[in-house]
């Protein structure tokens, strides 16, 4: 049923996209695609840095003992977020893959820890670039009320989610959700509570014995949303719109929480281009340009994604017996 449930969300998130482009009109999206030419080598290069620093959050969540090189964290982080992009495992299947391909390095159990620490900071440093955003947005724009309130309810509820992950992070979260399978007659976990109990204390140890550690993943990915902010403002440069960093500001963190209320859509297939076309519109820049900017960093995604299986194929084939 879960992967009926996907193939049916990519479905309806294709079909959102292929109205968009009806509605706009092919020849429009393909203008702004193409006019971008070579411009689309500045836009990789800005993504390689937020996987960059992403990568480099990801790598503080590790002890100094126990880290992997920086080189195999970053291939496992690309290629994890291509099976998260396109199958139906979605985020968690993604996230689980990037420990297992570090699996000649360490076990998965002992890079789960990492992966929830890293994943809950990244959550909470978008929350943070969301509320700035969506307050700039209500006291720089005549938003309707109903927009107004949206912001508030989703903005509201991601705060009271994250306080509660990181509240039971230090309060032996895997232990917890094992004793509540067990109440609920699921005890397929139980065989393994002594390891989930090393994930909970390895993850309770990082809050608490690692405060630099915490402050350089927070930072490094506040960093990357700033990537995401220059990514928006170059390609508006180059489609020869006129762009402020303000703006492109604005249409970044407010992207983040449409695509964040839609998590369920497989990569945010139409939804996140019509994200774009929305808060185009709403800032007085156009539906049409909107699509195109949504269209070219797709384009971007797609690029990243490919590149993370091409690393998979090479991996593969290195681990090889020869012959």
């Amino acid at each position: 049923m879960k992967h009926v449930r996907r193939v049916l969300f990519w479905a309806i998130g294709l079909g959102l996209l292929g109205y968009l482009i009806y509605r706009a009109g092919i020849d429009s999206v393909w203008q702004h695609v193409q006019l971008i030419g070579w411009g689309y080598v500045p836009v990789m290069a800005i993504a390689m840095g937020w996987h960059m620093t992403n990568t480099w959050a990801w790598a503080v969540c590790f002890e100094k003992e126990s880290r992997p090189h920086f080189w195999a964290l970053f291939c496992a982080k690309i290629s994890g977020e291509a099976i998260g992009n396109v199958t139906p495992t979605a985020t968690v299947g993604g996230e689980l893959a990037k420990v297992y391909m570090l699996k000649d390095r360490m076990s998965v159990m002992r890079g789960v820890p990492s992966l929830v620490i890293n994943k809950t900071i990244e959550m909470v440093s978008g929350l943070i670039f969301a509320l700035v955003g969506a307050g700039v947005a209500i006291w720089q724009f005549s938003l309707p009320v109903e927009i107004q309130l949206g912001l508030g309810v989703v903005l509201l509820v991601g705060a009271v989610l994250i306080v509660v992950a990181l509240v039971s992070q230090r309060q032996n979260m895997f232990v917890g959700l094992i004793d509540l399978l067990g109440r609920l007659h699921l005890p397929f976990l139980e065989s393994r509570r002594a390891a989930f109990e090393e994930i909970d204390r390895d993850i309770a140890a990082f809050y608490r014995q690692n405060k630099s550690g915490f402050w350089w993943c927070m930072n490094l990915h506040m960093i990357s949303w700033i990537f995401g902010i220059l990514e928006v403002y170059v390609v508006l440069l180059l489609l020869h719109q006129p762009a402020t960093f303000a703006t492109s500001f604005l249409l970044t963190s407010l992207s983040l929480i449409i695509n964040s209320v839609f998590f369920f859509i497989p990569s945010g297939v139409g939804v996140f281009e019509s994200g774009h076309v929305f808060l185009f519109h709403l800032l007085g820049l156009g539906q049409e340009l909107g699509l195109g900017v949504g269209i070219i960093r797709r384009i971007r995604k797609i690029f990243w994604v490919i590149f993370g299986f091409i690393l998979m194929a090479t991996r593969r084939r290195n681990e090889q017996p020869k012959q």
